[in-house]
């Protein structure tokens, strides 16, 4: 089944469910954003356009009052550098303290410049700017064509590949992933180009060039992952952009490239996966990360899955697969219910009785009533336990695939969770959007919400954009607003003062001009202090050329996390949740525990006939998330159920061991 992205469609869909929703006050302002059309064909020239105005309040640019520090990377031809949803394009390794922020090149006179890819090389952390080495060329757009470059190269995906247990900056390399102009067999977007360059020897690149050559179609990258383990994981929407429309084609296409240690050089593999959904808007955005073993590979869409049942059947929600092998196979698609009476606690439960009775006409609906949507772009990861975790924005859904804003705190950023391998899902609150999208010359681009964690994987943070100026109502002049969440400790944050995260870019010197935000997956960690690496796009005007700028020194420390978490379905933590990664297992199965109190755990292993083949006494084990082993490289090949008993209440999970 094919679905083309039709705003007619969505429109009259819209009116079908008008009647099915909840009533807005009179007088109640709320603008309903659709999501932009992807791009198909970019405009070779630059674009004609009234230049951006910034109505910045704070302090200019050198005034020496900084709260944060902001350095200089690299710059792009264009405002597209980060342009096109929340890719991954900075990227922290914490055992070698370097970063990468990738980008397109420019500016310059060259015609294909805005094709090249270029990196930013940053060392101990990224501390100063004699840390950095900006705008190394990565990939240069070579085969001339007309009007263009064949394989000019935009909106990429980048990542550090270092082997596991390097500290050697010489053996590890950047990893990049992105489309080009498909030998311009269609008039946009369809091959890739892909490749990787050296941390220190920066002719040491390689380009590999995928043209199009349907079926499957290939079209704008969103997902890249890159582990330690040696394996890299790319994930794009299968489209058919032939007629100038996105035309998904039920799938997504994944990547998975293998270290060649011979060549210096990831060797991929392709093969489309099913994302089945239905609705005009097909896939509003789709990402891929692993954990930190390599192992606990997800893959997520932002879509309407067929099958599931929305309050109304024309919104955004998370559909999920899992992959226990490092991507070799994968769950059936799960999806992620916000609303209704299958919704999620958190999300259904957020509005106060107050909010709900200023924004709705009587008879008030009741928390079951009220439809949500996410937006549009998403980010993911994968906590210590194997757990995914995915940030994204939540709002009112008006039908239609749309998302209201207009009102302070009707969007708000949520960590969407498992504890139990996906088996019940949680939605914990990081912070209220003012604002939603933001405009300059012909670009747009929405709140950007970015995922990281730790490399221990216990803490995660979110980092997105708002603009927070009376009285405006457009996300024209963001900054970045930050949060972290303690899975263990199950505690956020402290905020600032007046708002419920905190303001990274306030009175620096980007303040309210922190476009178009990338924040690194990982996360740099010095005992009790963890750096998030942040970089921003600025730009003047909207329409020129732009500067990458990096905010060097924005960190937590472990007692920051003094808030409790709220908005925990009650039923959830009324039991104890247990998972077990990798499965099917060789040798060593871990089990994760998500405990609400301190617990007497004892674990037996059974086979297919009831036979005890292993028991374990964990004694008492405090609350919160625990993890421990099972060694299983002396048991047969077979199916086992292991039973966890937690106070006496038991749990049996099912264990492949291979």
């Amino acid at each position: 089944m094919k679905k083309t992205l039709l705003i007619s469609l969505a429109f009259m869909i819209g009116l079908a469910v008008v009647a099915q929703r909840p009533q807005i006050k009179q007088g109640v302002f709320v603008r309903n954003y659709q999501k932009d059309q992807k791009i198909t064909v970019e405009p070779i020239e630059k674009t004609s356009a009234s230049p951006f105005t910034s109505k910045h309040s704070g302090l200019k640019s050198g005034d020496n009052t900084n709260i944060v520090t902001v350095l200089d990377l690299g710059t792009s031809a264009n405002v597209l550098g980060y342009s096109s949803g929340t890719r991954p394009m900075v990227w922290a390794d914490d055992d070698l303290n370097a970063i990468i922020n990738f980008h397109r090149a420019g500016p310059g006179t060259i015609p294909s410049l805005s094709g090249y890819y270029a990196m930013d090389l940053g060392l101990n952390m990224g501390v100063t700017q004699d840390d950095w080495t900006p705008q190394v060329q990565v990939l240069a757009a070579q085969l001339v064509a007309s009007p263009y470059y064949y394989d000019a190269s935009r909106y990429p995906c980048a990542g550090i590949y270092n082997p596991t247990g390097n500290t050697t900056l010489a053996n590890a390399y950047c990893a990049y992933f992105g489309p080009n102009f498909a030998n311009l067999v269609v008039s946009g977007f369809g091959g890739y180009s892909y490749g990787v360059a050296n941390l220190v020897d920066f002719s040491d690149t390689t380009k590999h060039i995928r043209w199009y050559a349907p079926t499957p179609y290939t079209y704008i990258p969103d997902g890249f992952a890159v582990t330690h383990s040696g394996v890299a994981h790319m994930v794009d929407g299968d489209n058919n952009v032939e007629s100038g429309s996105v035309v998904y084609q039920d799938s997504v296409i994944y990547g998975r490239g293998i270290w060649n240690a011979t060549t210096k050089d990831f060797d991929y593999t392709f093969k489309t996966v099913q994302f089945p959904t239905v609705g005009a808007y097909n896939l509003a955005d789709n990402k891929i990360a692993a954990s930190e073993d390599g192992q606990t590979v997800y893959m997520t869409a932002l879509g309407n899955m067929a099958g599931a049942t929305p309050l109304i059947d024309s919104t955004f929600f998370p559909i999920v697969r899992k992959s226990t092998d490092g991507g070799l196979t994968w769950s059936a698609p799960q999806a992620i219910q916000l609303d209704g009476p299958n919704g999620l606690y958190g999300i259904k439960n957020h509005y106060s009785d107050y909010f709900i009775s200023t924004l709705f006409s009587p008879p008030l609906p009741t928390r079951d009533e009220i439809p949500y949507t996410t937006a549009f772009d998403h980010s993911i990861t994968v906590d210590k336990n194997g757990n995914l975790h995915i940030g994204v924005a939540v709002g009112l859904s008006p039908g239609g695939y749309s998302i209201s804003s207009g009102v302070d705190s009707l969007i708000n950023v949520f960590d969407i969770y498992t504890s139990d391998g996906g088996t019940t899902w949680q939605a914990i609150h990081m912070g209220s959007l003012k604002t939603f999208r933001g405009t300059w010359a012909t670009y747009t681009s929405d709140n950007r919400v970015y995922i990281s964690r730790n490399k221990a994987g216990d803490k995660i943070f979110l980092t997105w954009n708002d603009t927070h100026i009376d009285g405006e109502t457009n996300n024209q002049n963001p900054d970045v607003f930050a949060r972290g969440f303690d899975i263990v400790a199950m505690k956020l944050t402290t905020p600032d003062a007046g708002t419920d995260a905190s303001n990274v870019t306030f009175l620096c010197d980007i303040t309210q001009e922190a476009y178009f935000q990338c924040t690194s997956p990982i996360v740099f960690t010095d005992n009790n202090k963890f750096t998030l690496p942040i970089v921003a796009q600025w730009f003047s005007d909207g329409a020129g050329s732009s500067q990458f700028k990096y905010i060097s020194d924005f960190s937590y420390t472990q007692a920051d996390f003094t808030q409790t978490v709220v908005g925990i379905d009650p039923k959830a933590i009324e039991t104890a949740s247990v998972s077990i990664y990798p499965n099917p297992v060789k040798d060593i199965a871990k089990v994760s525990l998500n405990l609400n109190k301190n617990s007497n755990v004892t674990v037996d292993v059974t086979n297919l006939v009831g036979k005890q083949v292993m028991s374990l006494n964990k004694g008492t084990m405090t609350a919160g998330s625990q993890q421990f082993s099972i060694d299983a490289s002396n048991l047969t090949t077979g199916i086992y159920f292991v039973t966890v008993s937690v106070n006496g209440q038991k749990y049996t999970q099912k264990m492949i061991v291979e």
